[in-house]
């Protein structure tokens, strides 16, 4: 189990695919660990060595809760120092991509391409509801209530009565394969205080890398006009639009990896 100890905290990270050549580091979303990169792996490290990991407090990794997104971005940095990685793609899922634009945007020399999916660039209000919601059901339910309730919102309604099978396989497997607990309520809590304050849309204009973003019109958490919003303000960015939502990596997965891979070989 490869841990990075960075002084304040310890980060799990796994590295996938060939060690040689460039490399794609990979954030993953809100309360997620790095096991939801499963599905994309195959499709990354067919050109690229592909290092994911688990954001401080969740998974394996450890230390005090991170309560913006510039310090998650931080953390990133640290961990790509201590493995050697000079330059990478950086790509962000969720929350994960607000992580990657805010490297993008502090760290502009250690980053060589852009990969935001489902991603937001600005305070936007039916998300400040949502995280509303969140902390009334994590004070009800803890950790458990609301990864419950995130589910939900993740698949479209159609992907529940075809794929409901496919959902439940998946979780299945990811207990299989070293289950642990959720992130513990005071995590949840900070990563929510981080999402609220996110705020970059007016600097992104100044992210000169090839930019991949990627937006599911049915989303119900991060609204398809926020994904629209950071495709046209970053310079030459390529505008991948998907039909389902939030889960729309898992939910027309062989469509996204493609695009993707396609991506990622002509960098």
């Amino acid at each position: 189990m490869p841990i990075a100890e960075l002084d304040d905290i310890t980060v799990h990270y796994r590295s996938h695919g060939p060690e040689d050549g460039p490399s794609v580091l990979g954030i993953m979303g809100f309360g997620l660990d790095q096991r939801f990169w499963a599905a994309q792996i195959h499709a990354v490290t067919q050109t690229h060595r592909f290092i994911t990991f688990d954001n401080r407090g969740v998974g394996r990794s450890t230390g005090e809760p991170a309560l913006t997104i510039d310090h998650m971005a931080e953390d990133a940095i640290r961990l790509l120092d201590h493995l050697g990685i000079e330059r990478t793609v950086v790509f962000g899922a969720s929350m994960g991509g607000a992580i990657a634009q805010r490297i993008a945007l502090d760290h502009p020399e250690r980053v060589s391409a852009l990969v935001l999916a489902i991603t937001w660039a600005r305070p936007i209000e039916f998300m400040a509801r949502q995280s509303a919601l969140s902390r009334t059901i994590i004070g009800a339910g803890g950790s458990d209530a609301m990864l419950e309730a995130g589910l939900v919102r993740m698949f479209s309604p159609r992907f529940f009565e075809v794929g409901a099978e496919t959902i439940d396989r998946m979780l299945r497997a990811f207990d299989l394969n070293g289950g642990h607990d959720v992130a513990a309520p005071e995590v949840l809590l900070a990563q929510l205080d981080a999402v609220d304050k996110h705020n970059t849309l007016a600097e992104l204009p100044a992210i000169g890398v090839p930019t991949l973003v990627i937006g599911g019109k049915m989303d119900m958490m991060v609204p398809y006009f926020a994904q629209e919003e950071i495709a046209a303000a970053i310079p030459g960015a390529e505008f991948a639009t998907f039909e389902t939502g939030h889960g729309l990596m898992i939910e027309e997965m062989q469509e996204f990896n493609e695009r993707l891979h396609a991506f990622l070989a002509a960098l």
